[in-house]
């Protein structure tokens, strides 16, 4: 899956921020690229307050690295935030503690992502490229697995239906906002509801599935 969003004011950024937070989900790695100045810790920052972080919290760890911040509820992963522009690549992040910051329990974010993408997630891992196109404007270029084509609200190359919308959680019938990170349920006891009733045969299909009923 591929985007390009234009992004030529801080709240178009947010925006951004929004989509992305309200799609990443435990064991995900969003892997950022763009030169100094170009906005990765202020989509960063977007990202963790739309996931209820306090963003005064949300600094680049450039010196330390490596900045936790804890889920804001029980039932969200919380935020890995790697900075590896001191980094001389994925050799040196075994002193970080790397096995426990990418066990999968955990959201990750890595500003200069090139630097260890041999360590990032197969699969689970999105592409963001910022390139600067003024003095405050940023062209943001997202590559992303096919998965991410029913969880993103992202204009997608090719798929403008894509877009998300406010809907009512199946589960529960309550109302879930577009940028809602468990989004369309209300919650994650609603989605792993959900995906139980899946797995045990509740529900059922009256046809032959196809490749576009696949999701994860």
């Amino acid at each position: 899956m591929r985007a390009e969003i234009e992004l030529r004011t801080l709240d178009d950024t947010a925006a951004l921020g929004r989509a992305l937070a309200g799609a990443l989900r435990a064991g995900d790695a969003l892997a950022l690229r763009g030169e100094l100045g170009a906005g990765k810790t202020t989509l960063v920052r977007a990202i963790a307050q739309a996931r209820g972080v306090d963003p005064a919290l949300v600094a680049s760890p450039t010196f330390v690295m490596v900045n936790e911040y804890p889920a804001a509820a029980p039932d969200e992963p919380a935020i890995v935030h790697v900075d590896a522009y001191r980094l001389g690549g994925e050799n040196d992040l075994d002193a970080l503690g790397w096995d426990r910051l990418a066990d999968g329990s955990s959201v990750l974010i890595v500003e200069w992502a090139d630097r260890i993408a041999g360590a990032l997630p197969p699969n689970r891992t999105v592409w963001v490229t910022l390139a600067v196109t003024g003095e405050s404007s940023r062209r943001a270029a997202i590559e992303a697995p096919e998965s991410w084509a029913v969880r993103a609200g992202i204009p997608w190359e090719g798929e403008p239906d894509r877009v998300r919308t406010a809907t009512v959680c199946p589960i529960t019938g309550r109302p879930v906002p577009a940028d809602s990170p468990t989004w369309p349920f209300a919650d994650e006891r609603a989605r792993m509801a959900d995906l139980y009733r899946w797995m045990s045969g509740e529900y059922a299909i009256g046809r032959e599935v196809g490749e576009g009923d696949e999701a994860s």
